[in-house]
């Protein structure tokens, strides 16, 4: 369901003026924004693998409110200071007006990476409960009120005749609706909470100190750090592709198709966590995982081969012809995403539940060299853009899935969880 906030994004933009440079901002802007949140984002893998009983859970509170401050400053000094320009301008070597349209909206998501992970936070120990239903209704609270915001501010903007930024429109929604969710979870993790602050610990077993939280959880952090790095660097290899600004407006598009069907499969991590406990339960999930992928893939390609996609981005989104082209082709590329991502997905699961977190660290930077050595291959022979990035990415989760597969069976195959599942 939160995937769905890239379309409507994308077809708020594509009805205001200068709509290519805003697209291509936006890419540029949520990229930036997730990779500073990536010390949050594994709090949900954290808080589900490790709140167990009631002074871990003490503990893990503590550790994400610093966590979350710390991130809120570090998106605040970007935003606030030159070293905008020196990572837009210096590092990504962006074209100035697509820099310069995402600055104010940069600047208004201060405070997303702290709401983003609070609500991990809290949503890690009600999966751990197994209290998902309140989740869903969280994400369609989240979407409902970016739709609702973003909508709103479009109609009073055009009726007024104000020269509305349609960037700034599209980050005033996003933290809108990020606010709303974690409000939502707030409240709906209470239950939750209050049973991880009453349970016991297992008796003789080891303390969850500050050095062993720190040693399961930045390895996850800086594999999401690393893993997000992707975003600006497919933006800064498409910044020297033939027609820049049409090339990252074209595969901002293309990824409001593809990010909803991919990241249906982002959850699968924390499935996997819950669930691999349960007597032989590893095949069972690695062939629903690659099930969820497959069907993903499937609607992918079935959207380019029919030109239903090319429709979408025009009628519904409202992009040009000239951007849905390349969109198009970028959605045929890349189609294939959410299958390898599925498979992904499990095998950090299965090495996450058996805390062997450095492993999927060492998997991610494979996967990045992969990705910078056929970005910089793809430029070196003016590949478009429409067809670099989504190559590139591809071959980077191919890598990447290679090197989970052969350290996952290097820690004991199927043998290792079942281990794991019966020590706890």
């Amino acid at each position: 369901m939160m995937s769905v906030e890239s379309p409507i994004s994308v077809g708020l933009i594509s009805r205001l003026p200068n709509a290519e440079v805003h697209t291509a901002a936006f890419l540029v802007l949520m990229g930036l924004a997730l990779w500073i949140e990536s010390p949050v984002i594994d709090l949900l893998a954290t808080s589900t693998t490790l709140a167990s009983n009631s002074e871990n859970t003490r503990r893990l509170t503590r550790f994400a409110l610093t966590l979350m401050a710390w991130v809120t400053v570090a998106h605040a000094a970007v935003a606030l200071t030159p070293l905008y320009g020196v990572v837009t301008l210096g590092i990504l070597r962006l074209p100035p007006e697509v820099a310069e349209a995402g600055k104010g909206a940069f600047a208004i998501m201060i405070p997303w990476s702290g709401l983003i992970g609070w609500r991990r936070f809290l949503q890690g120990l009600m999966i751990r409960r197994h209290e998902t239903r309140l989740i869903g209704v969280g994400t369609m609270i989240r979407v409902t009120t970016m739709f609702g915001t973003g909508t709103a501010m479009y109609i009073v903007g055009r009726s007024a005749e104000f020269d509305v930024n349609s960037v700034n429109l599209v980050a005033v929604s996003l933290i809108a609706s990020v606010a709303s969710e974690a409000l939502f979870i707030h409240f709906a993790a209470r239950r939750a909470f209050r049973e991880a602050l009453v349970t016991p610990g297992v008796r003789d077993a080891e303390p969850l100190t500050l050095r062993r939280l720190a040693k399961f959880h930045f390895p996850l952090t800086v594999t999401t750090l690393v893993n997000l790095t992707a975003i600006p660097i497919v933006s800064a290899a498409l910044a020297f592709s033939p027609d820049a600004v049409l090339a990252l407006a074209g595969w901002q598009v293309a990824l409001a198709l593809l990010s909803p069907l991919r990241t249906v499969v982002f959850a699968l991590p924390e499935v996997v966590i819950t669930l691999l406990r349960e007597a032989n339960a590893y095949r069972a999930l690695q062939r629903f995982c690659f099930a969820v992928g497959a069907a993903m893939t499937l609607v992918g390609f079935a959207f380019a081969g029919l030109g239903l996609d090319r429709r979408y981005f025009i009628d519904v989104l409202g992009t040009s012809p000239a951007v849905a082209d390349v969109a198009h082709i970028a959605v045929i590329a890349g189609a294939a995403m959410p299958i390898l991502s599925a498979m992904q997905c499990f095998l950090r699961g299965v090495l996450t539940y058996r805390h062997v977190t450095v492993a999927r660290l060492t998997a991610v930077v494979i996967g990045i060299v992969v990705l910078i050595a056929s970005l910089v291959a793809g430029v070196a022979f003016r590949t478009p853009g429409a067809v670099l990035a989504p190559i590139a990415v591809m071959l980077s989760l191919g890598a990447e899935y290679v090197a989970l597969a052969l350290m996952a069976r290097s820690r004991g195959g199927d043998g290792g969880a079942e281990r794991i599942r019966t020590a706890e």
